[in-house]
């Protein structure tokens, strides 16, 4: 885990403070980004890493993400979220009613 990168309220100011630091402590070094960006190197490199993640997203990770978004988060998470808390707004019934609540077996004596 990166210490600077945490969950607390400060966490963004203190990452973006952070960045900053570092472009400053670049740039007293006498690194030149912009210069650095758009050399032809960077720029094939860039070129060859975004095809990589573009064929690999393609070829691998489409169809199990799309499998998943809209065939289980969707029907299973997302749509019956949203419809409980439509109905807690409009009637301010339960999100889960008490029919769908498993029960539990009466123990017999």
């Amino acid at each position: 885990m990166i210490p600077f990168i945490n969950t607390n309220s400060g966490s963004i100011i203190r990452t973006a403070l952070f960045i900053i630091i570092i472009l400053l402590v670049l740039g007293y070094f006498g690194f030149n980004l912009r210069s650095i960006v758009n050399s032809p190197t960077f720029q094939d490199n860039w070129m060859f890493v975004r095809g990589v993640v573009v064929d690999t997203w393609n070829t691998y990770l489409n169809k199990p993400f799309d499998y998943l978004l809209n065939k289980i988060f969707i029907p299973l998470i997302w749509d019956p979220a949203i419809s409980g808390l439509l109905r807690m707004k409009n009637d301010g019934s339960p999100v889960i009613l008490q029919s769908q609540t498993p029960q539990m077996p009466v123990p017999s004596n």
